[in-house]
């Protein structure tokens, strides 16, 4: 009987940019599930089934690596905001829609991203980008609530800011607490919909208090 010679197992062909996105799920993995300090290239080249050497030709250096991993994560959460907002017909729609991409991206990724903003050599160089995109996040919102509820863009730059902040509150309270997603969801934008029916109606009053100020002075 003739002997069968056993074939080595073939290894899969990745494109480039395949490979790199590999490697940053590979970092992403061993980061939510044992800290930053626990990510080495060593580690990396075998939880992603390639060599170190191969690790190095995408990353240079660890810092590098971590940095591409949350520079990645950022824009993910960007992109699936903005393609979120672009499908809400209303404010309303708007506000639930958005409000629930940020809670969703927090249950999934939160860790993840908590651990790497917390690394100065990881984050640094992160800020002037996330206020770059906080003031593009701003903008976009403050021309739907300007359109929506018929008020002027600056105070509808002003409702943007402290409604992010409310739901940036919920977030943090979510991560913290593993709360009910859909009860946070439904409390968020009530508060939000209450405060932006509140100073639809207070604003004329306001525009008063204004004029009289401003004649005064």
């Amino acid at each position: 009987m003739p002997l069968t010679q056993t074939s080595k197992p073939r290894r899969t062909r990745l494109a480039p940019e395949e490979r790199s996105q590999l490697i940053l799920d590979a970092a992403a993995q061993i980061v939510v599930n044992e800290g930053v300090s626990a990510v080495n290239m060593d580690r990396l080249g075998r939880d992603a089934g390639i060599s170190k050497a191969l690790v190095y030709n995408y990353y240079p250096n660890r810092s590098e690596l971590l940095r591409a991993l949350l520079l990645r994560e950022v824009r993910m959460y960007q992109g699936q905001q903005l393609t979120a907002a672009e499908s809400a017909p209303d404010v309303h729609s708007l506000i639930r829609i958005t409000t629930r991409a940020y809670l969703d991206h927090i249950a999934v990724k939160g860790v993840l991203i908590e651990r790497l903003m917390n690394e100065p050599s990881i984050a640094e160089g992160m800020g002037e980008m996330e206020r770059q995109g906080r003031a593009r996040t701003v903008e976009y919102f403050a021309i739907k609530l300007k359109e929506g509820l018929s008020m002027p863009i600056e105070l509808a730059r002003m409702m943007t800011e402290l409604g992010m902040g409310l739901t940036g509150a919920g977030g943090a309270y979510l991560d913290r607490t593993g709360c009910n997603i859909d009860l946070l969801e439904d409390m968020i934008v009530s508060m939000l919909m209450s405060n932006f029916a509140a100073v639809e109606k207070d604003y004329t009053k306001w525009r008063k208090v204004e004029t009289a100020g401003l004649s005064a002075g």
